[in-house]
């Protein structure tokens, strides 16, 4: 697709035709082009009109000055529509009781659209609406572009490059990215062919240049183009407000990246090493332990949880595996630091281990990765995380935990320790039917007169649910029965009316028996 830049801000025939004003206007030839752009609104009712005219004026008239003869008439139309005006809007009836097609055609051969426009509406109401709007228009333009720039700079200070493509995503609703020197996009979501993006990429200069549909800066680094931000253009065409955006994400991008290179700088001294004794719980509270700990963002009285990435590479992992690994790593560590986490990250074999503080929620940092199934881009592979736990000895914990999931990471797809329970449970993990039974039937028997409510769901399994019957083992009136089951709800936080629900009160109640 060819793309074109244009100016933003302007008004268009469309928009005149919207206007309280000329909503009585009538088109006199529907194939007009009305994306023409109205620059200023200008009565003339003098003789030789088009000398007064420059392109991009919506002229007024009511046609007084206008010749009668219809071969004077197509003269007339040809020397109008060769001054290029938006369009033209005649006052009828007076002079003339339609638009005299010997203009109207003339105008049509050259797009310019013919309007007709109701006696009594005063043309000072036409001409006060139309510069009102593009005063306005070019005022939101300015602002936008104000909000644009503050919205970056917020991003580049606390934020990645993911936040800075989303955030330009955002002010502009269009597409954006953040690609690297190669061409590949170093954020999530939609992004141009690689190879085309390269090979714009090494066109000299530092000017944007056009790309699919779009555009794309290049982002500046000592000098050297080291990547681009691109910005999907909407129907073919960029305008001027995004080109001026796309550049001030461009150097909010250089910025980044330089504080980027030099982490990791420091994160390649330091290495994997850190993360890998904490989930090896190796972890010891020496000063030079705790004073690593602190560098690189662990708290050893925080709350964490354990999160893997199992990629969808076989072993051992080719170059391009490898490759693949390192990116998902960088895209994890990208992601934290935009949510206001460290990046305890570590790679081993085909896997992406990393740690989530209690207070950052798995979901919105699988949907930050952009990874689920179905999103356009393709997943790396399948990711799930256990349930939180304190401290470095609770990572250690964790680990094994979440080593005993990584059989249940699907491609595409995020799953937690809760989500793969019963059907661990099902294939025979004891500790997996020991969690199930612990968080349904726990809550109940650690509850004041908690053997009755046990006795009371394991009524309601052995009857369907049916509430009468129910009742009438238990030897209790059924208000008694509607009660016992409102407590059960708030004791666990599971309902009592979901058909899965009800499934696994089941099992927890046989897991339960099996193992007492």
């Amino acid at each position: 697709m060819t793309a074109s830049v244009r100016e933003q801000g302007n008004m268009r025939v469309r928009d005149v035709l919207a206007l309280p004003a000329c909503r009585a206007a009538r088109l006199v030839i529907p194939d007009a082009d009305l994306s023409r752009e109205v620059r200023l609104a200008h009565v003339i009712d003098i003789p030789d009109p088009e000398r007064w005219l420059r392109p991009g004026t919506l002229l007024l008239t009511t046609g007084l000055s206008w010749p009668r003869d219809p071969l004077a008439l197509a003269h007339f139309g040809e020397e109008l529509a060769r001054q290029e005006p938006a369009g033209v809007l005649l006052a009828v009836p007076r002079f003339f009781t339609a638009f005299p097609p010997e203009i109207a055609a003339p105008l049509a051969a050259r797009g310019v659209p013919a309007l007709e426009l109701p006696w009594e509406v005063p043309f000072v109401q036409v001409v006060q609406e139309v510069h009102e709007f593009i005063l306005r228009a070019q005022a939101d333009v300015l602002e936008r572009s104000e909000a644009i720039h503050r919205a970056l700079t917020r991003a580049a200070l606390g934020g990645s490059l993911a936040d800075v493509a989303g955030t330009l995503s955002g002010q502009l609703g269009r597409a954006a990215a953040l690609l690297a020197r190669d061409g590949t996009s170093l954020t999530p979501g939609p992004a141009p062919d690689s190879l085309q993006a390269r090979q714009a990429l090494d066109r000299p200069g530092s000017a944007p240049r056009l790309l699919a549909g779009g555009i794309l800066v290049p982002v500046l680094l000592r000098g050297q183009r080291e990547g681009g931000v691109w910005v999907e253009g909407g129907a073919g065409q960029v305008t001027d407000l995004e080109v001026r955006a796309a550049e001030h994400a461009a150097t909010v991008a250089a910025l980044l990246m330089l504080a980027q290179r030099d982490l990791e700088v420091r994160e390649a001294r330091l290495g994997y090493a850190f993360v890998d004794t904490l989930l090896e719980g190796h972890f010891t509270a020496d000063p030079t332990s705790q004073e690593r700990a602190l560098r690189l963002g662990f708290d050893p009285q925080g709350t964490y949880r354990v999160a893997l990435l199992v990629l969808s590479d076989a072993l051992p992992l080719s170059p391009e595996g490898f490759a693949r690994r390192e990116r998902a790593a960088h895209q994890v560590r990208e992601v934290l630091a935009s949510l206001g986490a460290a990046p305890l990250v570590t790679v081993s074999l085909n896997q992406v281990w990393f740690l989530l503080p209690e207070n950052v929620n798995p979901e919105r940092v699988w949907a930050r990765l952009g990874w689920e199934t179905g999103s356009g881009v393709e997943p790396p592979g399948g990711l799930v995380y256990g349930r939180a736990r304190p401290g470095a000895e609770g990572v250690a914990q964790a680990r094994a935990e979440v080593l005993t999931l990584a059989a249940y990471a699907r491609p595409g797809e995020l799953r937690s320790y809760a989500e793969v329970l019963v059907p661990r449970a099902l294939s025979g993990d004891r500790d997996a039917q020991a969690d199930l039974v612990r968080s349904l039937l726990a809550p109940l028997r650690e509850a004041r007169g908690g053997e009755a409510l046990v006795a009371t769901v394991q009524a309601l399994c052995e009857t369907g649910f049916a509430q009468a019957e129910a009742a009438a083992r238990l030897g209790i009136h059924g208000n008694t029965l509607r009660y016992r089951m409102d407590r059960i709800e708030a004791l666990t936080g599971r309902t009592l009316g979901d058909a899965g629900t009800r499934s696994l009160w089941w099992l927890a109640l046989q897991f339960d028996a099996m193992n007492p």
